[in-house]
């Protein structure tokens, strides 16, 4: 009996099978014993082939410019697409191909001859040859990075000339190889010839300059890595005549720069990193942003700003904070936002010497300590009363060591009627931190939101912070944290975050909090 049944479920096993073999076949899903399915009509349908030019020669555009060019094989509809590209992207390996040895890294230049190596006529030669090909096309943004060594004036002008004919808006132009400056002098003159161009990134040259050359539509100017002679920054002024934006960072510039012009419409200048500077002169009426950094201090003279309303500055060696706390508040009293970097110690010993009502109009203030000794924060109370209007404070201890339980809690608070925003970004949780942030919580009567973080923060310029990843606090420090703050805010409206995890990147007023790696509580 129990045989008969084994192989009635076996003939009822191979009847199932063989049903479904032939569904299968006669649906097309079997052919030559392969399991394969039919091609249907929309399998057979081309996607890509159906998309406008448009959107084809966006996504090529998104290609590094060899593979861009690679493309016109395809077929004869890719054919001069790569033609179009709005963004072309060029260095030394698409220009030289197999004569560019990628693997040599530049620090072993004792092994190969580099005027042999780099053979810049025909670098010059190629881009120009590849720009030809795109005649009656416009580049919105075109990088070129490569070996300027031996050009010609003559094969600047006519590399010049045909990007002005490509109506080229955006122009990135870096003249060595690995950070080496070439002895090519470029000036405004050279870029008179794309009367199209709105912003300009130059590196690793040498700076000119000009007379009597008028240019309308330069609005950007960046320039890195340059020597900069005497009156190059000047002619720049004299001759751009809508520049509203100027980055200089990491030239080698004349003892004194002079910032001045009529008529300059200039808004947003940055010095960062420059060697030989000694002192600063501003005479611009429209400029509202500066920002400096440097290894030392320099004289700034500070003619005529009126609409100067935010300075950002970072000193490496020589302390800031005195120029901060007294010259600088005296020179510009309608100063807004303040961010500066400062040594621990540095602060600790000018603060204490501070006016009251130093910065009578100051809106926001960034301010980053950093290596240095043991700190009393509490002593920060100072600096807040000099800023009667303040209405944000970001304080970032970086490398601090805070003073533990042994600091006296001050009794006196002094009532802040504007602070409304408050963050405190590498909070370890010390007793001197955590009265510090309660001090805050008693005396800012209209507080709506106050961050403690544990993460730390760099500032990298233009308002722009990041932040880097740090042990988180422990439960209990974090419960601790909770309990010390919680109920001490004389403000109805206060939120407080305890932030014990990081975001990668904070910019500005992105205060970098999911609701998963925080605490909040009113």
């Amino acid at each position: 009996m129990i045989c008969c049944k084994k192989v009635g479920l076996s003939l009822l096993a191979v009847s199932a099978a063989a049903i479904a073999a032939f569904f299968l076949y006669s649906k097309g899903y079997l052919r030559h014993g392969i399991f394969k399915k039919k091609p249907s009509s929309q399998c057979k349908k081309d996607i890509i082939s159906k998309l406008p030019d448009d959107i084809l020669v966006s996504i090529i555009s998104h290609l590094p410019a060899k593979c861009g060019i690679k493309t016109s094989v395809l077929s004869n509809r890719w054919w001069n697409l790569y033609r179009y590209m709005s963004t072309v992207k060029l260095d030394c390996r698409d220009l030289l191909g197999s004569r560019y040895d990628r693997h040599r890294p530049p620090k072993f230049t004792v092994y190969f001859d580099e005027d042999k190596f780099h053979d810049t006529n025909l670098v010059i030669v190629s881009a120009i040859r590849f720009l030809r090909l795109r005649f009656g096309s416009t580049i919105r943004y075109f990088r070129l990075s490569c070996c300027f060594y031996k050009v010609t004036p003559d094969q600047l002008k006519e590399f010049f000339c045909t990007l002005g004919s490509l109506r080229v808006e955006k122009l990135a132009l870096s003249c060595g190889c690995y950070l080496r400056a070439s002895v090519v002098e470029l000036s405004v003159y050279n870029l008179s010839q794309i009367t199209s161009l709105q912003y300009l990134k130059l590196s690793l040259c040498t700076l000119v300059p000009i007379s009597n050359t008028q240019y309308s539509s330069l609005q950007i100017i960046w320039l890195s890595h340059l020597k900069i002679k005497d009156g190059a920054i000047e002619s720049i002024f004299s001759n751009c005549l809508v520049l509203r934006s100027l980055r200089i960072g990491n030239c080698k510039c004349p003892s004194k720069l002079c910032f001045k012009g009529p008529n300059l419409q200039l808004k947003s200048l940055c010095i960062n990193d420059c060697k030989g500077v000694n002192s600063i002169e501003f005479d611009v009426s429209n400029l509202v942003l500066f920002e400096f950094s440097g290894r030392e201090m320099v004289d700034f003279i500070f003619e005529h700003v009126p609409q100067l309303q935010s300075i950002s500055f970072y000193t490496f060696k020589e302390n800031n904070v005195p120029y901060a706390c007294s010259r600088l508040a005296k020179d510009l009293p309608r100063l807004k936002s303040l961010t500066f970097v400062a040594r621990g110690n540095h602060f600790q010993r000018s603060v204490k010497s501070m006016g009251i009502n130093m910065f009578n109009d100051l809106r926001r203030l960034d301010l980053s300590l950093y290596t240095g000794p043991q700190i009393d924060l509490l002593l920060l109370t100072s600096f807040l009363r000099s800023c009667p209007l303040l209405q944000e404070f970001h304080l970032n201890t970086n490398f601090v060591d805070i003073i533990g339980p042994e600091v006296k809690k001050r009794e006196v608070v002094i009532i802040h009627s504007e602070l409304k925003k408050m963050e405190i970004s590498g909070f370890v949780g010390t007793e001197n931190e955590i009265e510090f942030a309660a001090y805050i919580l008693k005396s800012a009567m209209c507080l709506e939101k106050m961050v403690v973080s544990r993460c730390l923060k760099k500032y990298t310029g233009s308002a722009r912070w990041r932040s880097r990843f740090e042990t988180p606090w422990s439960e209990e420090m974090r419960r601790t944290i909770h309990a010390r703050l919680q109920g001490k805010a004389i403000s109805e409206a206060a939120l407080v975050v305890i932030q014990y995890h990081t975001t990668a990147h904070i910019e500005d007023d992105n205060w970098g909090r999911t609701e998963d790696d925080c605490k909040i509580f009113a």
